[in-house]
């Protein structure tokens, strides 16, 4: 049981981050404002980065940091796109 939760917790993990990884491009941007990189990269670095909250074969933190940082990213992304099509 618990060798299928944590599959479950890795295909999650992998699941989000590329997702994140697919913003790629749009965080790249000149127009990007600077939080939105750092929460970008940060969240990245944290889940390929072998120093952890919670020992490795428990990927519950990962998970959180990658849904935080990809709802953050997201929101920002959305609100810089609205703002950018209102002003032309």
């Amino acid at each position: 049981m618990a060798v299928v939760v944590i599959i479950a917790f890795v295909l999650i993990t992998l699941f989000l981050l590329v997702k994140l990884v697919r913003k790629h491009r749009q965080v790249h941007r000149p127009d990007t404002p600077v939080p939105t990189k750092v929460t970008y990269w940060l969240s990245l670095a944290y889940t390929v980065f072998p120093f952890d909250l919670l020992p490795d074969p428990v990927y519950f933190d990962d998970i959180v940091v990658l849904t935080g940082g990809l709802i953050y990213v997201s929101k920002s992304l959305t609100k810089k796109t609205r703002e950018a099509r209102r002003s032309d």
